[in-house]
């Protein structure tokens, strides 16, 4: 046996006494990750740097860390050590030490840069009904990126094919290691620098449906006398809004025919590439990181044959190593033991992470075909493409951080994830989405579900994938998604989903995540009712949230989306209002394979062009709720009713109010209601509009 000491302050003197204790052989064994790293410590120093002190909630352990501290340090407020990683290490062996309850890891201010993502495992977590917490100092600000300074800055002294006349002689140029496969973000201190893009460029042809041949995922056509110019140097990539506008994409070019014009995609697309079925003009083609697109002050572009950054300064003066570029998506994974074909996993539990900065991570790269991209691959299914992440997490908590200016999401929750909380954090600049919650397709194993998303700020999310909702809950169920302020977004504000592309050949959406061994003999052509059993994502509160300026890019969403998930989903109590795009649909809108969902006591005021305040397409119940004031012409009606009368059958919509006040905004989709007037409860509602007091009438 080991023996070791520890110091404790115990609570009737406060007098620092030590207290022995001792550690199996084997238990050092277990601990050996903890003994490696930039500084090794005898077992007894070890122990010696964590100090116990009493407050109300009992005994709390407390590590310090310090940027400018030393991994050889132990750990004391005095002597703090270096890095994150050198800490999490501490904590494995001292949580071992029968005496260690709670403890707290102090981050002073500064930053801590990663090279590789820090990984939490089931030896990391927290004793039972203990917590284990990464928490800013008291007035610091730590923050945590994966950045990488760029050097060695000079002068362009040449003219690359395709280098616009006004950015000559103001370009600035550097190398990148070649061990620097990609580089895909660029950051200062202000934040994103934009990457050298062109302005829109209309789409070629057209599509009679979304998916049309497989030439149309694979291929663009560009205008030959030109397409020679446009993808210099190599790592060109295509923004592209196809057929669909609800999804983009972004994908690389894998050779361009200058004979012919075409380029070829190294890459599939969602859906068809032509131009957008409705909504959108044809203008919604962009090509990224080429010389074509350095056009303005501030953009870059990265040349990954010859490894050569390329930067256009905004203030015309010389880069300095204030220009980084990130080394990691993922910063951080939480994870748990996961049996992914099995019934049960071994989740990490009692990690809380407290008033952290994480920024500047690159973007993740996504495509469509996959099997595995979530719905209308808005986002990927089981995959590294947030900073915060946790795959196999119980009763963890995110709380006052901040996740800003990055290529990729905020946090997401994997697989099994129950009982964790994110509150009062902020999410902004992100290339992706705000906060995923994303359980196992669909099936038996249902153990992604009881989180809590509440009092978060997210605005301007979505800046790489345009298509990101600021929460989404996919595949989860009885979560609360409550008081949180979502604004500025380029797509739909809250989603809750489980559409599924029942698809055993696995190209269909989210069709690899199908647990055929549980679903059996299902289609996919079964009855909602048949397959709500797999359709995870039921019994969710979307309540009291603050949504506004949504739908800032993409067309056909809404401010909160619900659309093939299981039954008693609850809408209640937000204020969806001040969104003039015309992009947006509904304010409100449970979409295709939809049933069950309550939307009740919701404030719609001001929303969209399209002026829809609640759409239905299955057997829904809208109750008491307010749509005011359009702000345009209302397409179909302020209430529109979507399905048949077989699939609205016994609907409830009562007590609500709807407000008008121009000629061409009616009260309900006639489609719906001459259908389905005598097979739903449909009753005691007011539509009122002011610039005709008796249009009413006509209803």
């Amino acid at each position: 046996m080991i023996r070791r000491s520890f110091i404790k302050i115990t609570a009737a003197t406060g007098v620092l006494t030590g207290i022995g204790s001792t550690l199996s052989a084997a238990a050092v064994t277990e601990n050996k990750r903890g003994a490696q790293g930039s500084g090794v410590m005898a077992a007894g120093m070890l122990a010696a740097s964590a100090y116990t002190t009493k407050n109300a909630n009992g005994e709390l352990t407390q590590l310090f860390v310090d940027p400018k501290g030393s991994d050889t340090n132990p750990g004391t407020k005095d002597r703090p050590v270096k890095t994150i990683t050198r800490a999490r290490d501490m904590v494995l062996e001292l949580n071992n030490l029968p005496e260690v309850g709670n403890i707290c890891v102090w981050l002073a201010g500064g930053e801590y840069r990663l090279s590789e993502t820090l990984v939490f495992g089931l030896a990391d977590a927290a004793k039972q009904d203990k917590t284990i917490t990464y928490a800013a100092a008291p007035g610091q600000k730590p923050v945590i990126s994966s950045d990488v300074p760029v050097n060695g800055w000079r002068k362009l002294n040449t003219t690359p094919k395709g280098l616009p006349k006004n950015a000559r002689g103001k370009v600035w140029v550097a190398d990148i290691p070649r061990t620097v496969k990609g580089i895909k973000m660029l950051f200062n201190a202000n934040g994103i620098l934009p990457r050298a893009k062109t302005g829109a460029i209309a789409h070629q042809r057209k599509s009679d449906d979304w998916s049309s041949t497989n030439v149309y995922h694979t291929t663009i056509p560009f205008n030959k006398d030109t397409v020679d110019t446009l993808f210099t140097p190599s790592g060109a990539e295509i923004t592209v809004i196809g057929a669909a506008p609800w999804t983009m994409n972004i994908l690389p070019v894998k050779y361009v025919d200058v004979n012919t014009g075409i380029v070829y995609l190294d890459a599939r697309s969602t859906y068809a590439l032509a131009e957008p079925r409705y909504y959108l003009g044809p203008e919604s083609i962009w090509v990224e990181n080429t010389f074509a697109g350095l056009n303005s002050p501030g953009k870059w572009l990265f040349d990954k044959d010859a490894n050569l950054l390329y930067y256009w300064p905004a203030d015309g003066i010389k880069p300095g190593n204030d220009i980084v570029y990130p080394s990691l998506v993922e910063f951080i994974r939480i994870e748990g033991e996961i049996n992914y074909d099995g019934p049960e996993d071994r989740p990490v539990q009692g990690l809380i992470f407290k008033g952290l900065t994480f920024t500047h991570g690159n973007r993740f790269e996504s495509a469509g075909g996959t099997g595995l991209g979530l719905q209308h691959d808005w986002e990927r299914f089981d995959a590294p493409t947030a900073m915060l992440r946790f795959r196999g997490a119980e009763n963890c908590v995110v709380e006052n951080c901040s996740f800003i200016n990055s290529g990729g999401a905020g946090i997401r929750f994997d697989l099994h994830a129950q009982n964790n909380s994110v509150i009062d954090n902020e999410m902004a600049n992100l290339g992706g989405v705000g906060v995923l919650l994303a359980g196992y397709g669909p099936g038996t194993k249902d153990v992604n579900k009881n989180n809590r998303i509440s009092n978060n700020h997210i605005h301007h999310i979505g800046l790489s994938w345009w298509h990101s909702p600021g929460i989404w809950a996919w595949q989860s169920g009885l979560n609360y998604i409550v008081h949180n302020n979502v604004h500025d977004v380029p797509y739909t504000a809250i989603a809750v989903t489980g559409r599924i592309g029942w698809d055993k050949n696995g190209v269909a959406e989210c069709s690899r995540t199908v647990r055929w061994k549980e679903t059996g003999d299902f289609t996919g052509s079964e009855s909602w009712e048949e397959r709500e059993q797999f359709l995870h994502a039921r019994r969710n509160f979307i309540e009291h949230n603050d949504i506004h300026r949504v739908m800032q890019v993409m067309h056909d969403g809404n401010g909160i989306y619900v659309s093939g998930t299981g039954a008693g989903n609850k809408v209640k109590g937000n204020f969806i209002h001040d969104t003039p795009s015309m992009a947006a649909g509904e304010g409100i809108r449970c979409d295709d394979d939809q049933n069950d969902v309550l939307i009740e006591n919701n404030v719609i005021w001001k929303f969209g062009t399209h002026g829809i305040g609640i759409c239905s397409k299955g057997r829904n119940h809208i109750i008491n709720n307010i749509v005011v004031l359009p702000p345009a012409r209302v397409n179909r009606g302020m209430l529109s009713l979507e399905a048949t009368a077989k699939e609205m059958a016994g609907s409830r919509i009562l007590h609500n109010i709807f407000y008008a006040d121009q000629p061409s905004q009616p009260f309900v989709y006639h489609g719906g209601i001459k259908q389905c007037v005598d097979c739903m409860n449909i009753d005691k509602n007011i539509y009122y509009n002011a610039s005709d007091p008796a249009a009413a009438n006509g209803y």
